[in-house]
């Protein structure tokens, strides 16, 4: 939970994390967050490019949460996080569930939300018991 004297930070869920079980326990903390699908829907969060939602959430200040860490590896991806200054937590294990994926954000929040006090870009990776630095220019 944040911390009562600031106040807490805009989470960017993408899809990968899905629509409902990590965005309803983030919120369950405490936090305003925004998911793909009530950023551009109509089914507009499926097609979405990943540039388009990295310069969005960038521009809006918000923490992007993801579960695909392998979007620095595209080189469109990577000049867009370059240009920005979003700070991105990811979940590289691709086979938990939702409710494991809730409780790997849960569990690290406190993590997260102080290095997401520190200037992006960057890409921090979210295990189960701790956060690790991925990427940064």
């Amino acid at each position: 939970m944040p911390p009562r004297s600031e106040t807490p930070p805009d989470l960017f869920v993408d899809r990968s994390l899905g629509r409902r079980i990590v965005p309803e326990a983030l919120r369950a903390l405490g936090f305003t967050v925004h998911t793909m699908a009530d950023v551009y829907p109509h089914g507009e969060d499926q097609a979405v490019a990943d540039v388009r939602w990295i310069a969005d959430a960038d521009a809006a200040g918000w923490i992007a949460l993801t579960k695909d860490e392998r979007l620095i590896r595209d080189a469109e991806n990577q000049e867009a996080l370059v240009n920005s200054s979003l700070r991105m937590f990811a979940i590289s294990k691709q086979n938990l569930t939702g409710p494991q994926m809730a409780q790997y954000f849960e569990t690290n929040i406190h993590r997260i939300i102080q290095r997401a006090r520190k200037p992006g870009p960057f890409v921090e990776v979210v295990y189960r018991d701790r956060v690790e630095r991925r990427w940064s220019t």
